[in-house]
């Protein structure tokens, strides 16, 4: 069984879905996309002939029931995210579901304690972490390239109003749409893989747009345990950003294009230390296809994800906290 390929059913026909990680999951080693799924039928009968899936199924339920499939990708609206985790768990399928995990924090911990007890594993679909261009940003802080890492900046915006995409879910709050679950999200998570500490405080300010219910752009600030500080910036209405940096005592390293670059483009990461300037660069590779890989891995051997039950929660009480925060117009205290 160890050397067999992990069964997987995708819940939903989303762009992710069908540009990234159907693709990835076709690729991946120890992986194999046998079914997918669609509240249209006509729609899930065309994804399973573009990508040769051996079945299609005409709701989301028929493939949870599938007794072949192992595990589920889902790449639904945000809000979908609990009610289909937590179906998935019951019928026993590990769980890979798009970020952000949950649609609130309070969903995010239901989500987790069902797959707990139906003992299966739930990871959040962050593929950045995999690529190896965070993995050796990472690798320089740890080793003290720069010294004690000290504050994070880190941008993440794109224009959604541009391609016709007015109808977006993520215009919408009451499916937990708005450009912090979306894209600053990834700054959230950045900033807590690096620093390896509890929140203390968020304050923030978003703006919105009408007609639309969710923020399209916010700027925020996190303070950490460790006196170390996210200083951040979303927005689905800016010039496309992908990148941070990250300061130390002695230097800075940052990394542009990083989230989310492509499969064929190559990154690089800049090291300032000591009045010198290096440049890495890190060539292409699929992030999702190694997201793939590690969690099937995980599921064959029993072990852990790398992406863990609190660090997704902790994603999600930053989150609220900013919000609060954009809200109120005070800065939230998450440390009492």
């Amino acid at each position: 069984m160890l050397d067999q390929p992990v069964r997987w059913g995708v819940l939903g026909s989303a762009r992710i879905a069908r540009q990234e990680v159907i693709p990835a999951l076709i690729e991946a080693d120890g992986a194999e996309l046998v079914a997918i799924a669609s509240r249209d039928r006509a729609r899930a009968d065309r994804c399973a002939q573009d990508f040769e899936i051996a079945k299609a199924y005409g709701n989301y339920a028929a493939l949870l029931s599938d007794p072949d499939i192992e595990a589920v990708y889902i790449p639904l609206p945000n809000h979908l995210h609990a009610p289909y985790s937590m179906a998935a768990a019951a019928a026993g399928k590990h769980i890979l579901c798009e970020k952000p995990i949950a649609g609130s924090l309070a969903d995010g911990v239901r989500m987790f304690d069902v797959s707990e007890q139906h003992g299966v594993l739930l990871m959040e679909a962050f593929m950045y972490r995999f690529h190896p261009q965070t993995q050796r940003v990472l690798e320089l802080v740890k080793s003290g390239a720069i010294g004690e890492p000290r504050l994070i900046r880190s941008s993440h915006s794109f224009p959604l109003h541009l391609g016709n995409r007015d109808h977006d879910y993520r215009w919408d709050r009451e499916a937990a749409g708005g450009c912090l679950n979306d894209v600053g999200i990834y700054c959230l998570d950045v900033a807590q893989l690096i620093f390896e500490a509890q929140p203390t405080s968020a304050i923030a300010r978003t703006e919105f747009r009408k007609p639309h219910s969710a923020e399209v752009s916010l700027q925020g600030i996190v303070d950490f345990s460790s006196n170390q500080s996210l200083v951040f910036d979303c927005s689905f209405v800016d010039a496309l950003q992908r990148e941070y940096s990250v300061l130390g005592e002695r230097g800075r390293i940052r990394a542009s294009m990083s989230f989310h670059p492509g499969r064929n483009q190559d990154v690089e990461i800049t090291i300032e230390t000591d009045g010198e300037t290096r440049v890495e660069t890190i060539a292409a590779v699929n992030e999702y296809r190694l997201e793939v890989e590690h969690f099937s891995r995980c599921i064959r051997s029993g072990t852990d994800p790398a992406i863990t039950r609190d660090s997704s929660l902790q994603n999600l009480c930053v989150a609220e906290s900013l919000l609060q925060s954009a809200r109120t117009g005070v800065r939230v205290r998450m440390d009492s």
